[in-house]
């Protein structure tokens, strides 16, 4: 089936751009965009929160563990004081 789409042209730099990273062809990318946008489209139930769609996002609950990296400790930590809590 032929099927003609007009682009920005934003839209068909960014088109472009993506073809020539990924070496596939305009038309392959546009196909699995659309295959990809109706899969998921198709898939989502429409009675969900906002929430339940995004809570896999959000993780379970809890807060994420303390880095390991001795810098990225560092900053952690310094995040965890400026942002603490007061009450």
């Amino acid at each position: 089936m032929s099927l003609s789409i007009r682009f920005t042209p934003e839209e068909e730099t960014l088109l472009e751009a993506a073809s020539r990273q990924s070496t596939r062809s305009k038309s392959e990318l546009v196909r699995q965009g659309v295959r990809e946008l109706c899969q998921r489209l198709l898939q989502q139930p429409t009675d969900q929160s906002p929430y339940e769609r995004g809570q896999d996002l959000f993780g379970a609950g809890h807060r994420a563990a303390a880095p390991t990296d001795p810098i990225k400790r560092q900053v952690w930590e310094a995040l965890r004081v400026k942002h603490r809590r007061l009450g």
